[in-house]
């Protein structure tokens, strides 16, 4: 960030001269005018009105940094804003949630502003940009977390005595070790490091190992904070009786994750500020106080000394002293369910986070849920099918796949939802306008709610294309530079280079993985390559199948299966990831939603060289998951109050952050969603290449099903694969059967 010594030293004159000017006191010629304000365009410095303004009146700046304006740190806040009061200091409040490029930029606009002092709760390992506040004259008073490596001034909690009283008593008077969970923060914090050494230290004094005590670590943001405390526990059973967190900031997350559990019976102490307040929360909170308002006070008293005397003031560490814990009471009794839903689901990772928020919906509403899921859609859309033949209301709720759109709006299978969206307008609204209209075809009938939104991308190990040995192999071998592919043609020569047996010496043993399940998996793979070779299925309602254009197109998939794993007619999503997060593959074509299984991975450790780019061509193939209501069902109300539930506010977000991108604009928005999901960042250049699936009608007008299609070209696919015939041959089949189906157009 610019300042007025950077404009001063630009222009050639000195910061008094800038200062005049800028304050029209000045009396110098037009071509120091020029200059000075050339200076200020050409750096776009911005002056600060409101700082010239206070500091004209004689107030000194004084700046406070905190991860979130709430809870403990608004009373930190009060403290020293009450200890200032009495002096013409303004304070200056600004937050990062722990974000380290976030406290960087506050630290530069403080030291542009000018301010005397800085308050922080610091989330820094590298104290340089501390150091370059400090040469610049700037006092610095840490709170809450201190730094070893640097002599600065300090208040702090007397965390590691609060914990290790609490735990003495419980293990003295009330538990077990094994019924204690102690969940704490980010340990490379001071203030989380001396709880747990508290906790450890009562353990030992009660004559049992550190080991046995049950403790965790999760994220301050509250969002990631709930995803890890979902992954830590499986079952409600899981969760122990008493629960020791470190910091208010981690209570609102575990109270979700309570509450989706339906848990009664859990204890839970946490160290909290003056002005939180159990009061209408539960009646297990055990509140442990902190004086946090006196803390800000004495914050405020050490910045008052350096400020008057900072030649002769030295640093100060102080610990506030925290009063002593009473036990708790139980949860109070949640009644019994009544009513029910019957859900149909297909296995993804969508799904399994919907299911873990599955107790709280119940919960909350008094509706028991069943579900069924199928391993693959296939299966899901025979079931649909058979439900719909036959009448059946034996299900509530469909999970349904965009291909089904069309062709489930014509045949009424499921229930038109227009009637409840036109009383839910800022509802519908919420969702990502290019995706709603993409899945619902704009204002006509809607039939399915976007529950989860997925694009086709390049995955690829970063490793092996940044590795100078591999491009000047490359070079030798193609005469190219090792790069990302832009086109089908270079993706083959890129998967033939990093497959061993073309390349002997290749680190990998396929370039890499095709899927193979008919007949999703094949035509996932297919329909890019296809319009990237500009080819069709249906042209002016001529069936054009046999094209010169999808010849190449595959032809080009042939060559991509010489370089892939082999045996891949098994291969859906799941088992495609899994073979690529072990290593040994180069890179992939697949959906979004399943980067962050590659990067939580159990079977490799590809997770820091995962690189992710837009599909080689122009185009890749929606893949969106909608929720629909079955067309007889008999609850419509209750069945789309699910939907709406798991769509909505709190509960969106919680499904984006478990099992992948909700398409809703807050979702889209978050900080924290870019933070787990950073290619969604690129969310709308991703929409612009996504194509939907061509929708074909017979004679008659009406719109054939998909599966019947894409089953004619996936068993060509399969066939031309295997080498049982041509592709030309293939080709002029399916263009027969396709024919048949339509029945020659009128």
């Amino acid at each position: 960030m610019p300042t007025i010594k950077d404009v001063a030293k630009k222009s050639g004159v000195s910061i008094a001269t800038v200062s005049n000017i800028l304050n029209n006191k000045a009396s110098v010629s037009e071509e120091i005018y020029q200059r000075v304000y050339s200076a200020m365009e050409e750096l776009d410095y911005k002056p600060n009105m409101l700082a010239r303004n206070l500091k004209s009146n004689g107030v000194k700046f004084v700046g406070i940094i905190v991860p979130a304006f709430l809870g403990i740190y608004q009373d930190i806040i009060e403290g020293i804003q009450r200890e200032l009061s009495e002096y013409d200091f303004y304070l200056i409040t600004r937050t990062t949630n722990d974000m380290i490029n976030k406290e960087k930029k506050l630290i530069d606009e403080f030291i542009g502003l000018g301010v005397c002092g800085i308050f922080v709760v610091t989330s820094f390992r590298d104290m340089e940009y501390y150091k370059k506040a400090a040469d610049a004259g700037i006092s610095l008073v840490f709170i809450e977390r201190t730094v070893d490596e640097l002599n600065y001034s300090s208040v702090v909690f007397d965390n590691r005595s609060m914990v290790r009283n609490l735990l003495r008593s419980l293990l003295t008077k009330t538990c077990k070790v094994e019924e204690l969970w102690l969940i704490t923060g980010d340990l490379s914090y001071s203030s989380e490091r001396d709880f747990l050494e508290g906790a450890y230290l009562a353990v030992e004094e009660a004559g049992m190992q550190a080991k046995e005590l049950k403790r965790s670590q999760v994220s301050f943001s509250e969002l990631q904070a709930f995803a890890d405390m979902m992954n830590l526990i499986g079952r409600a059973d899981e969760i122990p009786p008493y629960v020791i967190l470190s910091s208010e900031r981690i209570l609102e997350s575990f109270m979700e994750m309570l509450s989706i559990y339906d848990r009664k019976d859990t204890h839970i102490f946490v160290p909290v500020g003056e002005r939180w307040s159990s009061a209408g929360r539960s009646e297990s909170i055990c509140e442990i106080p902190r004086r946090a308002v006196y803390c800000g006070k004495r914050c405020a008293q050490l910045m008052l000394e350096f400020v008057k005397k900072p030649a002769t003031n030295e640093n100060t560490q102080i610990v506030i002293p925290t009063q002593e814990v009473k036990e708790e009471q139980l949860i109070s009794y949640i009644p019994a369910l009544h009513r029910s839903l019957k859900i149909l689901l297909t296995s993804n990772a969508m799904t399994t986070a919907l299911l873990r928020l599955l107790p709280a919906f119940m919960r909350e509403s008094g509706i028991q849920v069943e579900t069924k899921i199928f391993t693959y859609q296939q299966e899901l859309y025979e079931e649909i099918m058979k439900q719909y033949e036959s009448g059946s209301s034996e299900y509530d709720v469909y999970m349904m796949d965009s291909p089904w759109i069309e062709y489930f709006r014509q045949i009424q299978c499921v229930l038109t939802l227009n009637p409840y969206l036109e009383k839910e307008k800022e509802y519908v609204k919420s969702f990502v306008p290019e995706i709603w209209n993409k899945l619902n075809g704009g204002n006509g009938r809607i039939i399915g709610i976007p529950l989860v939104s997925m694009t086709q991308l390049l995955l690829y190990r970063r490793d092996l294309f940044k590795s100078p040995a591999l491009q000047r192999a490359y070079y030798r071998k193609n005469g190219l530079e090792l790069g990302l592919p832009s086109t089908w043609t270079e993706y083959n020569f890129l998967a033939k280079f990093f497959t061993r047996e073309f390349t002997e010496d290749s680190p990998t043993e396929y370039g890499t993985c095709l899927l193979g399940k008919k007949p999703n998996g094949l035509i996932q793979e297919f329909f890019p390559r296809q319009w990237s070779f500009h080819g069709a299925i249906m042209n002016k309602n001529q069936v054009v199948i046999d094209s010169l254009q999808n010849v190449r197109a595959v032809r080009n998939l042939m060559e991509a299966y010489e370089c892939s794993l082999p045996q891949i007619w098994d291969l859906m999503e799941n088992e495609q990831i899994e073979a690529f997060a072990k290593g040994n593959i180069a890179f992939i074509s697949t959906y979004s939603g399943h980067i962050k299984s590659i990067l939580d991975s159990q079977f490799g450790s590809i997770g820091d060289r995962l690189g992710y780019a837009v599909l080689p061509g122009k185009y890749s193939l929606v893949g969106s998951w909608l929720l629909a209501v079955n067309g007889n069902c008999q609850n419509p109300d209750t069945a789309f109050s699910f939907i709406k539930w798991i769509t909505s506010g709190t509960r969106a977000m919680q499904c984006s952050v478990l099992g992948g991108f909700m398409p809703k604009q807050t979702v889209n928005l978050s900080e924290q969603i870019k933070t787990i999901y950073p290619w969604n960042e690129h969310l709308e250049d991703y929409v612009k290449m996504e194509r939907q699936r061509e929708n074909i009608r017979n004679a008659r007008g009406t719109y054939i099903n998909n599966y019947s299609i894409e089953g004619v070209i996936a068993d060509g696919l399969q066939d031309v694969l295997c080498k049982k015939c041509g592709i030309e041959e293939m080709l002029e089949d399916c263009k027969e059967q396709i024919k048949a189906m339509v029945r020659e157009w009128k």
